[in-house]
């Protein structure tokens, strides 16, 4: 009897707090289209035409590590 008691209070506690809560602004919120971009820096170059889908994070990567070599001293990260 008590475990039927204790389940009926968590059900009638989740629907006092489920009905309470915003949900309208919080939806509206989050469909709402940006303003303004979230980074300000420059964008990553567009892949080309050729490269694979799974292949072009690591062609980014290895382009940013040459952009970075000529600025370090003798190639120490």
């Amino acid at each position: 009897m008590k475990y039927l008691f204790l389940l009926a209070a968590i059900a009638v506690a989740y629907f006092v707090l489920a009905r309470g809560t915003p949900v309208a602004p919080v939806a509206q919120a989050i469909t709402a289209s940006e303003a303004a971009p979230l980074t300000s820096g420059p964008r990553a170059p567009a892949a080309p035409a050729g490269t694979n889908v799974l292949k072009s994070p690591i062609d980014r990567t290895h382009a940013v590590l040459e952009q970075v070599k000529p600025r370090n001293g003798d190639g120490e990260f």
